[in-house]
């Protein structure tokens, strides 16, 4: 069953036990899915209802006025990946700078304590809150003896020794390193958006593409990507493009994608991309044959590259 989306705390239904976990959860990667795994594992023994309580838009585009282009998912996107999770609700706050100004007691006494009733509440090791972010694990651990509810802490998950972070998975994207984002994700990087007509350059060469628009700036290198894209739930090997073609002259940064052994129409679907390999930076070709054989080249790479192994990992 698919998690209830709550907007406003008043639309929660009374729960006798409920488990909350904490936290923006963007790209919803390894150290996150630890919280996630603690929340049900709880449910599990006390039959309560678990909250995924998070933020919209992101705190750091009200708090330090940053441009869209740090997020790594659409809330849609967010969402269809908690859907994975057997959570029960989704609480997504609307952070504001009113929200921002709350001091670190006034949240917990609001939202956890009298919206939530919260009996146990799950956060990360580095988790703050509260205005100036002066609330944090150690304030929340007096909080809940001030309050009764029950605190877990999750520690850092590391690989090889390093820290899994949204903000280093976001620059592992910025520079195509599209691999290691995915194994600090736990899954294939992904994103989707919905199928518009294009110039139908791809199509005059033989390989039509799908031009897909996304509503938010884009986090990836510019290139050519090995990927896979779904459509009605079923999966095609793709060459997948994020740039503006330079060949042609474009400078309007976008995606296109290139499904192999697919025929069908594709306008105003919408498509789910998964990054597999970076294969290549954009180039400027002199002529459309030498851009039809580097297309050929790429399409035979992408074909070996992706396998039913690697579309095991994407969710």
């Amino acid at each position: 069953m698919k998690p209830i989306v709550i907007r406003n705390i008043n639309d929660l239904p009374e729960i006798d036990y409920t488990i909350v976990a904490l936290g923006n959860f963007d790209g919803i990667h390894l150290g996150h899915q630890q919280l996630l795994k603690k929340i049900v594992e709880i449910k599990q023994k006390t039959n309560g209802k678990t909250v995924v309580f998070t933020f919209y838009p992101h705190p750091l585009k009200i708090i330090k006025q940053h441009n869209q282009a740090f997020i790594m998912q659409s809330f849609r996107e967010k969402y269809e990946i908690l859907c994975k999770f057997n959570v029960d609700y989704i609480f997504c706050a609307r952070f504001t700078k009113e929200f921002a100004m709350m001091h670190p007691q006034s949240f917990v006494k609001k939202y956890m304590v009298d919206g939530l009733k919260a009996k146990e509440v799950c956060v990360g090791y580095n988790y703050t809150f509260g205005k100036l972010a002066l609330g944090n694990t150690l304030t929340l651990k007096e909080y809940s003896k001030e309050f009764g509810f029950k605190l877990h802490i999750i520690p850092a998950y590391k690989i090889d020794n390093i820290t899994v972070s949204s903000s280093k998975i976001r620059k592992f994207l910025k520079s195509g390193e599209v691999e290691l984002a995915n194994q600090f994700l736990g899954r294939l990087y992904s994103i989707n958006g919905i199928v518009k007509k294009g110039k139908q350059r791809g199509k005059s060469l033989g390989f039509p593409t799908a031009n897909i628009y996304f509503n938010r700036p884009l986090l990836l290198q510019e290139g050519v990507y090995a990927g896979f894209a779904k459509i009605n739930d079923i999966f095609y090997k793709a060459a997948i493009n994020v740039g503006s073609n330079p060949t042609f002259g474009d400078q309007i940064v976008h995606i296109e994608a290139y499904l192999i052994d697919f025929n069908g129409n594709l306008y105003n679907k919408r498509i789910n991309l998964y990054f597999v390999k970076y294969i290549r930076e954009e180039i400027k070709f002199d002529s459309k044959e030498t851009l039809l054989e580097q297309i050929k080249s790429d399409v035979e790479t992408i074909d070996l590259s992706c396998n039913k192994d690697t579309l095991s990992c994407a969710f």
